[in-house]
């Protein structure tokens, strides 16, 4: 668990892990916070403050999110992309990331991509499709919503599965207040000014939230650098690895012969 988890929450509306734990206590004391998979078939007449977060960049940055979540009693709703040019899920350390954060007891699904398949002239229904059947084959489990990808870029698909409706459903983004921190802008203000309504649906994305103090392309750089920086550890221990293969090579193509013959 991160140390600043235990700073002061900061009231002050800002990008920041801090003002997320104000946003976080004020919204308890207040609302329910369901699960998309919670609401997604019916909006309940309650009050309540629907979170979700779609991890565009880096799983990493979700699941420092997630902890803090976790460590207020808070479980929220993350949708992790498979196309994304910034993280694989195939990657041992990325699918683990998110089996940690269902572990703890948030919601998780795909944040499905339109665009990917419609640029390569494919079915982007059964695409994805396809992606949502291989996502719960990583994660070890069935999902139960799902949410697209920059949805004011492409069209929003219908019929992809009655198993899995999606977040930006009418009924979640015009049935009750939404506000969204894309392009690390509030166009209405921060989330923490809207408790005033009934109900809210807000978007946060967690990549703008965890380096906190700097202009919003400075956080982008930021995250570029931790990805290369990870890049650059896997690779000087595939160097180390390479080195100690060579040095025994003859010995392991010995042992190779002893226990396949050839």
């Amino acid at each position: 668990m991160n140390d600043r988890f235990d700073a002061p929450a900061d009231p002050v509306c800002a990008y920041s892990l801090p003002h997320y734990r104000h946003l976080l206590e004020r919204a308890k004391a207040k609302y329910w916070l369901p699960l998309v998979r919670e609401v997604a078939r019916a909006v309940p007449d309650r009050d309540l403050l629907l979170i979700r977060h779609d991890v565009d960049i880096t799983p990493w940055s979700a699941l420092r999110m997630a902890e803090l979540e976790h460590s207020l009693g808070v479980h929220t709703t993350y949708y992790y992309r498979f196309h994304a040019p910034f993280y694989n899920l195939m990657a041992e350390d990325v699918i683990d990331s998110v089996r940690a954060v269902a572990r703890m007891g948030h919601e998780v699904g795909l944040h499905y991509e339109p665009g990917f398949f419609l640029a390569r002239d494919m079915d982007p229904v059964q695409g994805t499709r396809n992606d949502i059947r291989t996502f719960e084959d990583l994660v070890g489990f069935r999902t139960h919503s799902i949410a697209q990808h920059q949805p004011a870029q492409g069209p929003v698909l219908a019929d992809i599965s009655d198993e899995h409706p999606c977040a930006y459903q009418p009924a979640l983004v015009r049935g009750m207040p939404y506000f969204g921190d894309s392009g690390f802008h509030w166009r209405e203000g921060c989330v923490c000014t809207k408790f005033h309504h009934r109900q809210v649906h807000t978007l946060i994305h967690p990549h703008s939230w965890v380096h906190d103090g700097r202009p919003w392309q400075d956080v982008l750089r930021a995250h570029a650098r931790d990805l290369g920086d990870r890049i650059g550890h896997e690779m000087e221990d595939y160097v180390v690895h390479v080195a100690e293969y060579l040095a025994r090579r003859a010995e392991l193509d010995r042992e190779r012969e002893r226990k396949y013959g050839g």
